[in-house]
């Protein structure tokens, strides 16, 4: 039987309805990744903004700017890597500066489970919530 692990992804943007900035073609809201070390996951998008604009990834379980987080069941632990495919810097809860792009930056969300489940990890629903943030 296959396990696999599940994390959510948030995307919450805030705009004014005259403003010309958009995040668009969200591949996937809701990232699943088989329970096995070095199991990967991603989802990417686009932003088209006629103006420059920050961009800023975050999770709920982030350790530091590296994109070290973790997924949990609420008692229990598994440690993860994120990285940022498409910004100019791979730095998470840190604003990143963008440029005007009217056919739309593409941007890539890539998850990587760094630790192997053991027979004694309880089985469960792990999660972590990603946010995404764009200013403008």
């Amino acid at each position: 039987m296959k396990k696999y692990l599940l994390m959510l992804l948030g995307c919450g943007v805030w705009m004014p309805i005259a403003e010309a900035c958009a995040i668009s073609s969200v591949s996937e809201n809701n990232l699943q990744m088989r329970a096995q070390y070095r199991s990967q996951t991603a989802t990417s998008f686009s932003v088209r903004c006629d103006r420059s604009y920050n961009i800023k990834f975050s999770s709920r379980n982030l350790k530091d700017n590296y994109g070290r987080s973790f997924v949990s069941n609420g008692r229990d632990r598994i440690s993860t890597q994120m990285s940022i495919r498409g910004a100019r810097q791979n730095l998470w809860n840190t604003p990143i500066s963008g440029g005007v792009s009217t056919l739309g930056q593409k941007y890539i969300i890539v998850v990587q489970l760094n630790e192997q489940p053991s027979i004694s990890t309880p089985a469960g629903m792990y999660t972590d919530d990603l946010y995404v943030s764009l200013s403008f």
